[in-house]
């Protein structure tokens, strides 16, 4: 007689153990395999290097910003200054879509003249011509999916107010 309780509670402890697997399974299929699309940060990783959007800014004693709006982060960023013709080359590595020839575009700037892009195997090359006789000062400052060229402006002063102390 004493085995009867106790094959009755393990009876019990069998039922509602497989009473709780069965809940979870059903959880688990009431949810299912669903379709997951990449997060927005992800995305951006699978998408090929283009460039989407540029802009150029004069900021204040006639420096420029060249805004650079890429597709995706880029792996890499070099840039060359060439003098004849006066133009900033920035290569941007990064896997690319198709190839393609050369585009150009107006800048619609009195420093920048136009822009041009060409899109290699695994590079985008962008191309700024310039207005002058020779390339200015420039520094290369990519951040993030931008990359952001500033250029000094060849006929700047130094600032008025900035004098070195005796």
């Amino acid at each position: 007689m004493v085995r009867l309780p106790l094959l009755v509670r393990c009876g019990l402890v069998v039922v509602v153990l497989a009473g709780g697997c069965s809940t979870k399974r059903a959880a688990v299929d009431e949810l299912g395999a669903k379709d997951s699309a990449l997060p927005d940060t992800l995305a951006a990783y699978s998408s090929p290097l283009d460039l989407r959007e540029f802009d150029v800014a004069e900021a204040e004693g006639g420096q420029r910003g060249v805004f650079l709006k890429l597709s995706r982060l880029p792996t890499g960023v070099t840039a060359t200054g060439q003098s004849d013709p006066p133009r900033i080359i920035v290569d941007i590595q990064g896997p690319t879509g198709t190839e393609s020839p050369e585009e150009i575009f107006p800048a619609g700037d009195t420093l920048v003249t136009h822009v041009a892009v060409t899109r290699m195997t695994g590079w985008l090359r962008v191309i700024l011509d310039l207005q002058g006789n020779e390339t200015p000062q420039f520094a290369i400052y990519p951040m993030a999916d931008w990359v952001v060229v500033r250029i000094k402006s060849p006929t700047a002063s130094p600032r008025p107010w900035a004098h070195r102390a005796s």
